[in-house]
């Protein structure tokens, strides 16, 4: 049994499982990248909630093979993909179309309960500036483009 234990213990040690330092860690993220997460992933500023499936789906649709992991790291994973203003450009898109899609529902919902409009126009209302936010990223950080 301890020879077991050891040998978990080595394999564990060799494939880096525990403990370990990451190059994530290390990576030199551009400003954009913090100034988009505060304003895009928490739901009470951006008024839709952007769930790691819905990370997945942008990654794939710009190209951006990334794994299933915490929200935090998919969202830097995803922005590890830009490299120049037209991929920044194509990722901030696919989250305002992504937006998009997601507040409308909302509208339904006003439509169907317009008792719920109070509500409803202050989500989208926040979605709305969160999709106005992401439009000036591409332009004050890649000016000379």
């Amino acid at each position: 049994m301890a020879d077991l234990r050891k040998e978990f213990e080595n394999y564990m040690a060799e494939r880096c499982v525990t403990g370990c330092e990451s190059e994530e860690d290390t990576f030199e993220y551009p400003d954009y990248v913090e100034a988009v997460n505060n304003e895009l992933m928490p739901p009470a500023k951006s008024g839709v909630y952007i769930s790691r499936w819905d990370l997945k789906q942008i990654g794939d649709a710009v190209g951006a093979s990334i794994a299933m992991d915490t929200r935090a790291r998919m969202y830097k994973m995803l922005m590890r993909s830009v490299h120049d203003k037209e991929s920044l450009g194509l990722l901030l898109g696919a989250f305002s179309s992504l937006i998009e899609a997601k507040i409308e529902p909302y509208r339904e919902m006003m439509q169907n309960y317009p008792a719920s409009a109070g509500i409803f126009g202050e989500m989208i209302a926040k979605a709305e500036r969160a999709k106005a936010f992401l439009e000036t990223i591409p332009d004050q950080y890649y000016p000379e483009s």
